[in-house]
C-alpha cells in the first residue's frame, strides 16, 4: 500500500508515522528543506513563537517539556519526532507538488489510486516527476496561502506591502509600520514593531478575545481551565449527540453566570482592563473564543506606554502615504503588514474533487475526508486549540478509514448530511469558522473520533482526573497503534 503525504509539518509527520506503523509504504513531499511546515525556516514570520504551555505542544509518544517555545526549538522537537519514528528518511524535501489527480478507473475518483506530479521547489521550468500512489494524505497546512484585502489605490502607495508570512529580520527597523489585523499574529508583530520601528500602528476591525497565559487573577495556567472536560462543558452543546455527556447538559442559566465570571477574569488576567474601553472585546465570552490566541507578552504594556497606536475601524483605501480608514482618518506608513489570515485552498488538487462549498467553506466529513472521493484525506483542517493533539487523532482516524476498520462506514449521502448539520452548528456557535475551526472543542472532537474508531473516550480511571485535570492533551492518547500478533488494537 503506497501512500503519499503532502507536507512535512506537524500533521504530515504524524500522519506518516501512523501510516508506517500500520504497514503503509510512505513517501512525504515537502516544499521546504526542513520538516516543520510553519515552524521551519521561512515557514512563517521571523520571530514566530509557540503559544502552548508545557506538555501541550507534543505528540502522544514523545514528551515535550518546552514552555511557550520559539520557532527554532519547536522545529527541533518536530524534527526529533520525525527522526525517532522513521519518518525523516521518508521525506523528500525541497519538493513542490504540482498536481494531484485520480487514476482513471471504475468507481469514484481515487478508487484506483492517485497520480502525483512534483518538481523541485521554485524551479518552474524543471521536469515534472509523475508517480502513482494508492492513498494520498494532504497535510499542506492552513497557513500558507495569504489572504489580503482588496483595497483601491494600491498603485498610489510606494511603500512596502507584506503579508505577515513575509516578515523577516530587519523588516521594521527604522520605519513607520502599520499592522492590519486583530488576531495573535497581528498583536505579535505590532508588539515587535513597537521595539524596532520609528512608529507602530495597529488597525483592527474589531477587538478579539485574547487568552492570558494564566487565569484566575494570574494564578492558574490556562490549560487547567480551558483544556478540561468541565471547562468545555460550559460551551454551547456540541453538535454530535454521541459526544454529549451529562456534564455538558448544565443549565444555560448556570453557564451564563459562570461565563460572566470567566469573562471578567479574562479581562483582568489578559490585561484588557488596563486598556481603554474601545480596546476591549465588545461581546461577552464564549463569543468568538474560537478565534482567540494567547495574549503576547508586552502588548498591553506597549499600548499603555504609547509605543503602539491602536485604531479600531475598517479600512477604506491606500493613500500615497499609507492607509485611509472608513472614518476618514489617514495613517502614515513605510511598511504595511496584513496579518489577515489565509485561504484554505489546494491549488494542486484536481478540480473534479470537491472540497469546498459555494461559500468557500471546507466540506470534509469529520473535517478529514471528502465524501465524493476515495483513498484521499486531509490532515490539519479540523482545527482545535491544541492542534497537535487534533492532527494526531485525525491521523489515527484516517488510517483506520483507509484500512476500512472504523466502527461504522457512512454512505456518501450520510456524510453529506453530517457535514450539513455540522456546518449549521458551526455557523451558529463558531461564526466565521469556514467549516475548518472547531476552536475550544478539543475534547469533544477527540471523543467523536474515538467513538468512530470504537475506542473508549474515557482515558483515565479517576473521575476527578477525568473531568477536572487537562484532558485536551496528547499524552492521554498514547499507544493507539500498539497491536498484538493478530493486528488487533490493544489498550
Amino acid at each position: 500500500m503506497r501512500a503519499c503525504v503532502v507536507g512535512a509539518g506537524p500533521g504530515g509527520i504524524v500522519s506518516a508515522k501512523v501510516l508506517l506503523e500500520n504497514g503503509f509504504d510512505v513517501t512525504v513531499l515537502d516544499k521546504f528543506q526542513q520538516v516543520g511546515g510553519t515552524w521551519s525556516a521561512g515557514g512563517c514570520y521571523d520571530g514566530l513563537a509557540n503559544q502552548a504551555s508545557r506538555r501541550l505542544f507534543e505528540f502522544a509518544d514523545l514528551p515535550n517539556r518546552l514552555h511557550f517555545a520559539g520557532a527554532v526549538d519547536t522545529q527541533r522537537y518536530l524534527e526529533n519526532y520525525a527522526e525517532t519514528f522513521g519518518v525523516l528518511d521518508r521525506v523528500r524535501p525541497g519538493t513542490e507538488v504540482v498536481s494531484i489527480r485520480p487514476v482513471e478507473g471504475p468507481g469514484r475518483p481515487g478508487a484506483s489510486g492517485w497520480w502525483i506530479e512534483s518538481r523541485p521547489t521554485g524551479e518552474g521550468t524543471a521536469d515534472v516527476r509523475r508517480e502513482r500512489y494508492d492513498y494520498v494524505v494532504v497535510a499542506s497546512g492552513a497557513h500558507h496561502h495569504a489572504r489580503l484585502p482588496e483595497l483601491p489605490g494600491r498603485a498610489a502607495f510606494h511603500g512596502t506591502v507584506l503579508h505577515s508570512n513575509e516578515v523577516r529580520a530587519g523588516t521594521f527597523a527604522g520605519r513607520r509600520v502599520v499592522v492590519v489585523g486583530g488576531g495573535k499574529s497581528a498583536l505579535d508583530l505590532v508588539t515587535r514593531a513597537a521595539g524596532e520601528a520609528t512608529s507602530a500602528t495597529l488597525v483592527q476591525r474589531k477587538v478579539n478575545w485574547m487568552v492570558p497565559e494564566r487565569l484566575l487573577f494570574g494564578l492558574v495556567g490556562y490549560k487547567w481551565i480551558l483544556f478540561t472536560r468541565f471547562g468545555e462543558a460550559l460551551l454551547p452543546r456540541y453538535h454530535d449527540p454521541a459526544c454529549v455527556r451529562p456534564v455538558d447538559r448544565i443549565d444555560d442559566r448556570v453557564k451564563r453566570a459562570l461565563w460572566w465570571v470567566i469573562t471578567r477574569d479574562m479581562l483582568f488576567s489578559a490585561g484588557f482592563y488596563r486598556l481603554p474601553k474601545q480596546l476591549r472585546p465588545d461581546r461577552a465570552l464564549p463569543f468568538h473564543l474560537a478565534h482567540a490566541g494567547v495574549m503576547p507578552r508586552g502588548y498591553v504594556r506597549a499600548v499603555r506606554r504609547g509605543l503602539i497606536a491602536p485604531k479600531v475601524g475598517a479600512l477604506e483605501a491606500y493613500t500615497d502615504q499609507g492607509l485611509r480608514l472608513a472614518t476618514g482618518e489617514e495613517v502614515a506608513a513605510d511598511v504595511i503588514v496584513f496579518a489577515t489570515g489565509h485561504h484554505k485552498v489546494f491549488p494542486f488538487l484536481d478540480p473534479g474533487v470537491t472540497v469546498h462549498d459555494s461559500a468557500g467553506r471546507l466540506r470534509l466529513h469529520r473535517g478529514i475526508v471528502p465524501p465524493g472521493a476515495d483513498r484521499l484525506g486531509f490532515i490539519g483542517f479540523r482545527q482545535v486549540f491544541n492542534n497537535i493533539m487534533g492532527v494526531e487523532l485525525s491521523a489515527h482516524w484516517l488510517t483506520r478509514h483507509f484500512r476500512a476498520t472504523l466502527r461504522t462506514t457512512p454512505s456518501e449521502q450520510e456524510m453529506e448530511e453530517a457535514i450539513d448539520a455540522r456546518l449549521a452548528w458551526q455557523e451558529r456557535v463558531l461564526p466565521g469558522s469556514g467549516g475548518y475551526d472547531f476552536g475550544p472543542y478539543d475534547i469533544h472532537c477527540a471523543d467523536e473520533l474515538l467513538h468512530d474508531m470504537g475506542l473508549p473516550s474515557r482515558r483515565v480511571g479517576n473521575l476527578l482526573a477525568e473531568y477536572l485535570l487537562p484532558a485536551g492533551v496528547a499524552h492521554r492518547y498514547a499507544g493507539l497503534t500498539r497491536s498484538d500478533s493478530t493486528g488487533r488494537q490493544v489498550y
